[in-house]
């Protein structure tokens, strides 16, 4: 049997890109210890920055609750978006 790949490009994981995707979710769930009580969090997940930096993106009801965001979490830059109020459908 053989376990080869004849593919035109061949998937080789990036381990330093795994150890980032595991901080990054280590900090999330710090993160959402830390920010899921405070009024006006909707909600939270990953995302990148703008220079593609891996970020946390804390969805917030208005502009009150974004102004108190912290910067970063576990030296993760959040990144607040008002979504105004989230109610299920």
């Amino acid at each position: 049997m053989n376990l080869g790949e004849d593919a035109a490009i061949s998937y080789s994981p990036d381990d330093g890109a795994q150890a980032g995707t595991d901080r990054l979710q280590v900090a999330l769930a710090e993160a959402e210890r830390q920010l899921t009580h405070r009024r006006g969090v909707k909600g939270m997940g990953m995302t990148k920055t703008a220079s593609g930096k891996d970020a946390i993106v804390v969805y917030v009801e208005d502009q009150q609750a974004l102004s108190q965001l912290p910067a970063a979490v576990d030296s993760f830059p959040v990144v607040g978006e008002v979504t105004g109020e989230i109610r299920p459908l």
